[in-house]
């Protein structure tokens, strides 16, 4: 823990406090949801997560006139991928007309919304590479151009 960033130690700090939040605010959130729907709110929530690291990062960045060497890399961030691969599950289940419906109290809602975080924040350092196929962990990937090709 003593090597994470300010930035890491406040994200992590945050999350429970967003559970807090989604438990105080569940009573707006349906009761009954199909499970592509709830899918798709969780996939959307961890690329929202994903979304406000880059940004921070990219504003950190700029604000110390830093300016990383990019690369074009065969890979891809594990947490936008299986954001985007939620998103698209989300879609299909909520199209499909068997999208079967399930309970979700005020609490787990919360649960739900610190699982993800947690998991987001868990997987936010590694990649998928392609060539050859592996998972690596690249802690200062923001800096790569994701490439299907060489």
């Amino acid at each position: 823990m003593s090597d994470m960033t300010a930035a890491e130690k406040t994200e992590l700090a945050l999350i429970p406090l967003v559970g807090v939040i989604v438990w105080r605010c569940a009573e707006h959130l349906p009761a009954r949801i199909g499970i592509g729907f709830l899918l798709l709110a969780v996939s959307v929530l961890l690329l929202f997560q994903g979304l406000i690291r880059d940004v921070w990062l990219l504003f950190k960045q700029r604000q110390q006139s830093r300016n990383g060497v990019r690369q074009t890399a065969l890979c891809m961030c594990v947490e936008s991928t299986v954001g985007v691969t939620g998103v698209v599950a989300g879609l299909i289940l909520a199209g499909a007309a068997a999208d079967a419906k399930i309970f979700v109290s005020q609490l787990l809602w919360s649960i739900l919304a610190v699982a993800v975080l947690a998991g987001g924040f868990a997987i936010k350092d590694f990649v998928f590479a392609w060539h050859p196929f592996r998972l690596r962990r690249d802690k200062d990937h923001v800096n790569l151009v994701f490439s299907w090709r060489k």
